[in-house]
């Protein structure tokens, strides 16, 4: 979280100079802090209803792990538009910020926002003449799972079984081997949303997204937004399927 502020100053009757604050408030830490609130009451509803869980906990539980991810991937899109509208280093304050860069960026933010997530973050790099994020290695892999996660869920298909289990997507999930909730049963559960909307699934959300972003402003040369809230982005550590 963040407020930028600026003092605009006006002349009134008797050339009286009256300072107006104006606020602008990021909300990139607050979507990904309010995820990891969310990771962690999911993994406090798990330890504590164990094997057994009646509906209203498993609802409960279910939206937790969903608001994590639309959150974390809330930041994501947040954090990319802020950075062409008020340029890196925005979060550092006036003295902070890249104006030649943002200068350059701003008149391009309808076309960049028109672009997939990670799509937004590639072509700032490519813009600012950055080194590129690595497509074929972490945290990028998972970052772009996440989001097609997301999607997933916003534009969410009834399907039955065996109809997911021939997509692609479900297939990735799987690999990753989250732990299901222990009052969701291996046999006779659909792994999308059932098995896979776990406390380790969205531990797993917040802790890719923190270092998405992190290895993204790395690349910028500019320092993370994030890093005055590490304490705000814990999570519970991700449990594995044995």
């Amino acid at each position: 979280m963040s407020d930028d502020v600026n003092l605009s100053g006006s002349l009134g009757a008797g050339a009286h100079i009256s300072a107006v604050p104006d606020l602008r408030y990021s909300f990139t830490a607050q979507f990904l802090r309010g995820a990891a609130f969310f990771a962690q009451r999911a993994r406090k509803i798990e330890d504590a209803a164990g094997h057994a869980a009646d509906e209203n906990t498993k609802y409960e539980h279910r939206a937790y792990v969903v608001a994590t991810i639309m959150q974390s991937v809330a930041a994501l899109e947040a954090e990319v538009s802020e950075i062409c509208l008020h340029g890196p280093g925005h979060h550092l304050g006036s003295n902070g910020i890249d104006q030649v860069a943002r200068d350059f960026l701003h008149p391009l933010l309808e076309m960049i926002d028109r672009q997939e997530t990670l799509r937004r973050y590639d072509l700032v790099l490519h813009l600012l003449k950055k080194p590129g994020l690595d497509k074929g290695v972490q945290p990028y892999q998972d970052t772009d799972l996440l989001v097609k996660l997301r999607n997933e869920l916003v534009h969410y298909k009834s399907r039955w079984g065996q109809e997911m289990e021939r997509q692609k997507l479900f297939k990735r999930l799987e690999q990753l081997r989250f732990e299901n909730p222990p009052f969701i049963p291996y046999q006779g559960t659909n792994f999308f949303p059932h098995q896979l909307l776990s406390s380790s699934c969205a531990c797993w959300t917040v802790s890719t997204t923190t270092e998405f972003i992190s290895t993204f402003y790395s690349l910028l040369g500019v320092p993370s937004p994030l890093e005055p809230h590490k304490e705000g982005l814990s999570v519970p550590p991700i449990r594995y399927r044995k």
